[in-house]
């Protein structure tokens, strides 16, 4: 059996692994299409000649960029989302509804004042470099719907300007690339068991083929996780991953391919508001005992829940010539989902008249479309709707409508279980070549690239009812109402185009992107509408300047570009054609000036950034709009107007010795302000203050982290302070600053008897002063509770 490792990397030599393991902020990018399965290198062109198992070529880097390292993924519970990881990197935060991640609903992430969470896009995703296809709640698709934490290699995190060649149509903020392991040299066959608080449980096996054919190497992984939620136990989740990947040496070509599959049932979380929190820190509003008053039970926890389930795959070649290299890839994705709610009443959309039995409720029939005529809460005997005790007020916090005391005797309470159903189809190519070539003492390499997707997607909406609401949840597998189907169509195409020139220790880049994206929503059930919205961006420049100064290891940059964030597809389905017409695609203007050193054991680095986001698309009242005098029929539109302005400094600095200790840290300063429309009675009627901070974005971040490795023990801890942040637009209300801390304690059992060799155990302690806190802002005023402190253990054994 060989010695295990939570994270394994393909052999290298010791002091690549040092400096792998030490490196946060890189200096170079690995070129255009490569399959990202070696981490670039840091500095300069002394650290690559270092560094000889990694390959650095292609442009030099005029943006921040941090990557997420061994001892950030070492101090994470197995059972934890692959978002967890990057909390530790400057400018990013991540906040989560439970220990695990295992909520999306309650996820955010947020980067230099962008953010992206259920319903706001503002910062893209690549596994591997390929598109995620969309990380909204209703529909799209996170990193953890992808791969799981044990076959993750890294992620590399690239903050405002990023990388001209990233592939995603939502990057205002930068991009996250989420990198999966590369196979290992060595055969090997692995399981993991991981136990911890809220039941949580894991298995997960993997075997890694080690070399095949003499250029081969793969490995396929399953696992199967499950716990339940932290406040009362009632709501379980589920997660089932099947996962796959090859890598191919063909002499000057590399082929790669991954496949996973992967099924999530979620039980949710809800937020508070201050005032609920101050009285109960340790409860939400959902609930987990079943009453049989439908008001009550609309709350029921395990009646809000995310059923996911996604397959992903992509073949990949790689050329790499002397002065030539090309990437070609193609990839497909499928998604298929459903979200739940229980509201508290029937759907009244028959005209079955006055004292006849409701259809919606002694069921047989299904409604398609149509309007809604109302609600009812409480049927007689023989099924009609049943007439509410005139002057009843209602009891106990229950509204008379929902009150069972406030109709007559024999009356039965009716609820709704509501569906969202969800199915997503993508398709795409990527296309990458680079040339290099030296002009006297000038070294250039000029590269460009293509990027094709074609996606199909629908969203239904239909209404089941509850057979009794006195016993619990059971339905009637035939909706009584099928509320709406809409179809999705999307056809893009991206185009990049970048030149790099060094000069002696300067090196400069001018590149320019555009895309073209094409959307069309066919509404088939109800009066069958068509929309369309054929978009394209302006052609999106991005520049930068390197300098590798005299001092060893040390190299300044500035950078320039053009982000880009496509009209989102739910726009279609709420804005009239003719307005839609005039909305155009968001952008931001990113500008960086950075300093950064790798000189071992010595790593940091400080980042100044301007980014100015000011054609932001928000939902405007019907009265705001001007010329279009027949849109007082609708409540509203969307147009673009206001923004927001971020500025700040990001630093990290991070030192190790010779002894397996390591130090490090990051501090952000971020000032992300809303912009206005210049209308006064504008911002005021949508709840802007120009000014004002973004909402659920702290000023002031901190993070410091202590590691140790030894032959067979390892340690780590780590604190993070977040200050104050703010629940609404408007800065009425905050949150006080916390300080969390995580720790992690590994130990490699051959150091207790030969016998054990191959077995390695970790205990990890999320919260680990069990502090009661506000975590993630839900906007309107209202946050989710943090997770108190929790203890979880893994046994690793490799054969």
């Amino acid at each position: 059996m060989s010695s295990p490792s939570r994270f394994p990397a393909p052999k290298r030599s010791l002091l690549a692994l040092m400096l792998l393991h030490a490196i946060t902020v890189q200096a170079q990018d690995a070129p255009a299409g490569d399959d990202p399965a070696a981490l670039p290198a840091a500095g300069g062109d002394s650290a690559v000649s270092t560094l000889s198992q990694v390959e650095v070529v292609g442009q030099a880097t005029t943006y921040a960029k941090a990557v997420v390292t061994k001892e950030m993924l070492d101090r994470q519970s197995v059972m934890t989302s692959v978002n967890d990881v990057l909390n530790e990197l400057p400018g990013v935060l991540v906040t989560e509804a439970d220990t695990y991640g295992s909520s999306d609903w309650g996820t955010q992430i947020s980067m230099r004042g962008f953010v992206s969470n259920r319903d706001t896009q503002q910062i893209g995703t690549t596994i591997d470099g390929l598109p995620n296809g969309g990380s909204g709640y209703g529909g799209g698709s996170r990193a953890n719907r992808y791969l799981d934490i044990l076959n993750l290699q890294t992620v590399e995190v690239s903050q405002g300007t990023a990388d001209i060649a990233s592939r995603s149509n939502e990057a205002l903020g930068g991009t996250l690339n989420y990198v999966t392991d590369d196979p290992l040299d060595e055969q090997r066959l692995r399981f993991v068991a991981g136990a911890g608080e809220h039941e949580a449980r894991k298995y997960y096996v993997r075997y890694d083929s080690g070399e095949l054919l003499g250029n081969t190497r793969a490995w396929v992984s399953a696992s199967s996780a499950e716990n339940r939620d932290w406040i009362d136990g009632s709501g379980k989740t589920t997660r089932d991953h099947l996962a796959g990947k090859f890598v191919s040496e063909l002499g000057r070509w590399t082929v790669s391919g991954y496949l996973s599959w992967d099924e999530a049932d979620e039980s949710e979380y809800s937020s508070v508001s201050l005032a609920q929190y101050a009285i109960d820190p340790e409860h939400d509003s959902l609930t987990g005992t079943w009453t049989g008053i439908p008001y009550l039970d609309q709350q029921f926890r395990s009646g809000s829940r995310a059923l996911r389930e996604n397959t992903f795959g992509y073949l990949r070649g790689r050329f790499d010539g002397e002065r030539f290299k090309a990437s070609v890839a193609a990839y497909g994705h499928r998604m298929e989902g459903r979200g739940d709610w229980i509201p508290p009443y029937l759907a009244d959309v028959n005209a079955d008249g006055a004292g006849n039995p409701e259809t919606e409720y002694t069921g047989g029939a299904t409604n398609y479309g149509g309007a809604n005529l109302g609600r009812f809460y409480f049927v007689t005997p023989d099924g009609a709707a049943a007439t509410m005790i005139p002057g009843c007020s209602g009891t106990g916090g229950v509204p008379a409508e929902y009150d069972p005391s406030c109709y007559p005797a024999g009356s039965l309470a009716v609820q709704s279980y509501r569906h969202s159903h969800y199915d997503n189809r993508r398709v795409g190519v990527t296309a990458d070549l680079e040339w290099r070539q030296d002009f006297g003492a000038v070294d250039n390499s000029l590269r460009g690239g293509l990027w094709l997707e074609r996606g199909r997607r629908s969203v239904t909406r239909d209404w089941h009812r509850l057979l009794d609401t006195r016993v619990g949840m059971n339905y009637d597998h035939r909706p009584y109402w099928v509320q709406f189907k809409d179809a999705y169509e999307l056809d893009e195409t991206m185009y990049y185009v970048e030149d790099v020139a060094r000069i002696g220790a300067f090196a400069a880049r001018l590149g320019v992107k555009q895309f073209f994206v094409d959307q069309r929503r066919d509404e088939l059930i109800n009066g069958q509408q068509h929309v369309r919205s054929d978009s394209e961006s302006d052609p999106l420049f991005s520049a930068g300047l390197t300098w590798t100064t005299p001092v060893k290891g040390m190299e300044a940059f500035a950078g320039y570009s053009q982000n880009f964030a496509a009209i989102p597809s739910g726009v279609l389905g709420e804005t009239d054609p003719v307005v839609l017409s005039r909305v155009q695609p968001e952008t931001a203007d990113n500008i960086e000036l950075g300093l950064r050193v790798s000189r071992w054991p010595l790593t940091a680095s400080a980042t100044l950034y301007d980014i100015r986001f000011d054609n932001r698309i928000v939902y405007v009242p019907a009265s705001f709009v001007d010329g279009i005098d027949y849109l007082g029929e609708t409540d509203g539109v969307y147009e673009n107007f206001g923004g927001v302005h971020s500025r700040g400094l990001e630093t990290a600095l991070g030192y190790g010795w010779d002894n397996g200790w390591r130090l490090s840290g990051a501090y952000t300063y971020n000032k992300s302000t809303y912009l206005g429309s210049g209308d006064a009675e504008r911002d005021e009627a949508l709840e802007i203050v120009e000014g004002a901070q973004v909402f659920g974005i702290p000023k002031h971040t901190l993070v410091l982290s202590a590691d140790w490795q030894g032959e067979a023990w390892n340690f780590g801890v780590s604190g993070r302070y977040l200050g104050e942040r703010y629940l609404d637009a408007s800065n009425s209300e905050k949150i006080d600053p916390v300080t969390l801390f995580n720790a992690h304690v590994g130990v490699d059992l051959v150091d207790i008897s030969p016998r054990l060799k191959g077995m390695a155990v970790d205990l990890t302690v999320n919260n680990l002063t069990d502090k009661r806190y506000l975590s993630g802002v839900d906007g309107g005023g209202s946050a989710f509770i943090g997770a108190p402190r929790a203890v979880s253990m893994a046994l690793t054994v490799d054969f």
